[in-house]
């Protein structure tokens, strides 16, 4: 069967280069001299003739020509004896190989955004520490069961005196039972190794209420407490003012009602119940400190711009899930190196107050056309597109809306994207 040259593809019966392109190496030519004396020898007995001094000069101008010469009467006689011809066919050079390198296990190893994205998603109680220790990322279910916020778990000594545990070595995992806040929770310490490196801190719920618990658990909270105390206190003003004991008997009663929930478990209300009700000023601010770590790992300038307004929001937690989506959004599109701000502006329309939040990033442009449909329930949020688009802005718009407002984006200097969420504070209409 024929077979072809390897370097230009000629047709070849032996070996795989063809004689053209054998010629650098020729290996051949060096066993044609080595048989050329053989033959010298026979030769010059057949020239009795000539002397020593044209023998010497025969063969000295002789000597170039026969590896010619009798390299044809090798390749000829190779078809007859193809024993002899095998034997001095030189055995191709093996293909060189190229040498193996031990692969870094640090390439492989997720980027600690990753790790922030994952977390995130997950839902679960985590903070991620540092090589060096440092607080990098506190989830929100971290901070609702610490009842902190983010500056106040910024460094790992704050976490250990509320969880009551210490954390030695981030390269060791651990695992240990914990109480914090009147619940059981099963630490654990994830290492991470290769280039993100650090440690996860886990916290997860010893004992999960089930969904009816859960329920009586809420009714209690928000319709039991409000009413039972505020009658306990009339009772108890009325029988002071009254001097009337039966007015104290039921006030009594009533208390040690109040008292016997609380004592249900889950049923007792945190500390987060008694909070005030924060400003928008403080609104935005938290917002900022939520995803400030995070910037600083992609290296993403996050400022702050929002004027000192006393405005408050009765339901400021929707109004915090709204800003982090705005945040969210813009932190994903925004190159490294980029500029995120946000910030609350008062405003008046029609005689009446208005406050203006806004998040600006120096990011890609949303569309003309996908403006308004990416503030859609029906809307599907790709990552990967090219286009920018957003994640989850219909929540912001039912904020908007239930607040007599709207949410809108622009992009006017064709330099800035700016994402807008206008609403009126509480009790005005």
């Amino acid at each position: 069967m024929a077979r072809k040259c390897f370097m230009c593809g000629r047709e070849v019966t032996e070996g795989i280069l063809c004689e053209k392109c054998d010629k650098p190496r020729k290996p051949k030519a060096s066993g044609a001299v080595a048989a050329a004396p053989v033959e010298k020898i026979v030769e010059p007995p057949a020239k009795p003739a000539a002397t020593s001094t044209e023998l010497s000069a025969g063969s000295t101008a002789a000597a170039p020509p026969p590896p010619q010469a009798q390299a044809s009467p090798q390749r000829r006689s190779s078809g007859g004896h193809p024993q002899i011809a095998a034997q001095q066919e030189p055995e191709p050079d093996p293909f060189p190989k190229a040498p193996i390198l031990p692969f870094p296990v640090e390439s492989a190893s997720p980027a600690i955004t990753s790790v922030v994205n994952l977390l995130v998603t997950g839902g679960v109680p985590s903070i991620l520490l540092g090589p060096d220790k440092s607080v990098k990322f506190v989830s929100d279910e971290a901070k609702k069961i610490f009842d902190a916020t983010q500056s106040e778990l910024q460094s790992l000594a704050t976490i250990e005196a509320k969880a009551g545990i210490r954390v030695a070595n981030l390269a060791v995992p651990s695992s240990a039972g914990v109480r914090i806040s009147n619940r059981n929770f099963i630490y654990t310490l994830v290492p991470m190794s290769g280039g993100a490196s650090g440690a996860v801190l886990v916290f997860r719920h010893a004992e999960a209420m089930n969904e009816s618990h859960a329920s009586f658990v809420t009714y209690v909270r928000e319709t039991v407490f409000g009413p039972l105390r505020a009658l306990r206190d009339s009772l108890g003003a009325a029988a002071h003012s009254k001097k009337d004991h039966f007015l104290a008997d039921a006030a009594a009663a009533i208390e040690q009602i109040i008292s016997s929930l609380e004592l249900a478990p889950e049923v007792e209300e945190t500390s987060t119940g008694f909070r005030p009700v924060p400003t928008v000023t403080e609104i935005v601010h938290r917002v900022a400190d939520r995803f400030r770590a995070y910037a600083d790992l992609k290296g993403i300038i996050l400022q702050v711009d929002a004027q000192e307004l006393e405005e408050r929001f009765h339901d400021h937690e929707q109004l915090s899930d709204a800003l982090a989506i705005l945040m969210e959004n813009a932190l994903h599109y925004v190159p490294p190196s980029g500029q995120v701000v946000i910030g609350v502006r008062w405003m008046e329309h029609k005689g009446k107050p208005l406050l203006l939040f806004f998040v600006m990033d120096n990011g890609a442009m949303v569309p003309e056309q996908l403006r308004q449909a990416i503030f859609e329930p029906s809307f599907v949020w790709s990552p990967t597109s090219a286009q920018r688009t957003g994640r989850g802005l219909f929540k912001c718009r039912e904020f908007a809306l239930a607040h007599s407002g709207s949410v809108w984006v622009e992009s006017k200097t064709g330099k800035a994207c700016t994402f807008f969420m206008r609403v009126r504070p509480d009790g005005v209409q």
